[in-house]
């Protein structure tokens, strides 16, 4: 998981004031829970400290309606000015709020991890809807690739004139598939996309698959659901894109512990979170690999805590990953390491902590 977004926050000046909420909207029954559980968070961040325009400024955020359905809300705020908000689906593993030097950002990357930036492209054969959707289910970017050519569908005029007119629909739709094919190489390039997912007339999607630079064609997943057509069931989009995403996340796990085995071989590898932290502290760490039993282990939180700021508070951890550009991934599978965490190393020497 790339740690962009929170490159920016490790600039500021802190304290933080943080919240997760369970911010579900089913019923009037859930939105009156939500704002009962942000007024005792409100009353504790007070008594911790934190400042009337910091909480104000959450309460605002806390307070907005976060979509429908089963949400979780993590929203941070430091002197007055909104710093985070992240809306997640599903319910978090707890609610909690935080005031100190670190935001507590376990939650979020626990329910973005394995989610990835990615493109919806709906296809008929005069073209595709182009939709960019972030990590939290969040459109970026749409767009409409309408091709030039019109001759778009076989005729049944038989013998030589049929061939021809077969010929020039297919042209039309090569054509058109190079123009989505374009598009996508841009937005793959400029948005860092993890995955392209197909939807809709299958012929189109053959034929961009064929179209495809090496780039873009290597993150294309075909969906057999959806489209350009109206009345397609956004439902069963959003489950087979959930569906694929869950499959490439396992693959990434297999890939990654793959990659560690050969790092770890070669010596470029610590484990253990004092040598991992130290590692950090010296900008030699590329991607940490963190067990999910180490999240399901950190202690329960009060509906008030402070991070601490020990060599064994994952939110530390992830609080100084994000100034040295390196990534962090929660891996499912069993892997072998001290304390539950270890590191992939951009270089080693004498020096680095076994």
């Amino acid at each position: 998981m790339q740690l962009d977004w929170l490159k920016p926050l490790t600039s500021l000046d802190g304290p933080f004031a943080c919240a997760t909420l369970d911010a579900s909207n089913l019923d009037p029954v859930t939105r009156s829970r939500r704002l009962a559980a942000w007024g005792s968070a409100r009353r504790e961040l007070g008594r911790r400290g934190a400042d009337d325009e910091t909480l104000a400024v959450l309460e605002e955020a806390v307070t907005d309606p976060a979509g429908a359905g089963e949400r979780t809300r993590v929203v941070c705020a430091s002197q007055g000015h909104l710093v985070l908000d992240v809306g997640m689906d599903g319910r978090p593993r707890r609610e909690s709020s935080s005031f100190g030097p670190v935001p507590r950002l376990m939650e979020v990357v626990r329910g973005l991890d394995g989610k990835e930036t990615h493109a919806v492209v709906r296809l008929d054969r005069e073209g595709a809807d182009i939709e960019v959707i972030d990590p939290n289910g969040a459109i970026v970017t749409a767009t409409d690739v309408t091709g030039e050519h019109d001759e778009l569908r076989k005729v049944g005029a038989g013998g030589a004139s049929q061939r021809r007119f077969q010929a020039r629909a297919e042209d039309s739709w090569k054509h058109n598939a190079n123009q989505i094919a374009a598009e996508l190489d841009r937005l793959v390039r400029r948005l860092r996309l993890g995955a392209v997912f197909l939807e809709g007339e299958e012929h189109m999607a053959s034929y961009l698959v064929e179209q495809a630079s090496g780039p873009t064609a290597e993150l294309l997943v075909r969906l057999d659901t959806g489209g350009r057509a109206a009345g397609t069931s956004e439902t069963a989009e959003a489950s087979a894109r959930d569906a694929a995403l869950a499959r490439r996340r396992v693959e990434r796990d297999a890939r990654l512990l793959e990659r560690f085995g050969d790092a770890k071989g070669a010596g470029s590898t610590v484990e253990g979170w004092s040598a991992v932290t130290e590692a950090v502290a010296r900008a030699q760490v590329a991607h940490v690999l963190l067990h999910p039993d180490v999240w399901d282990g950190e202690p329960e939180a009060p509906a008030v805590s402070e991070p601490t700021s020990g060599e064994r508070d994952p939110n530390a951890l992830i609080w100084s990953l994000a100034p040295v550009g390196a990534e962090i991934s929660l891996v499912a599978q069993p892997f072998d390491a001290k304390d539950g965490v270890a590191a992939i190393l951009r270089w080693n020497d004498a020096s680095t902590p076994d």
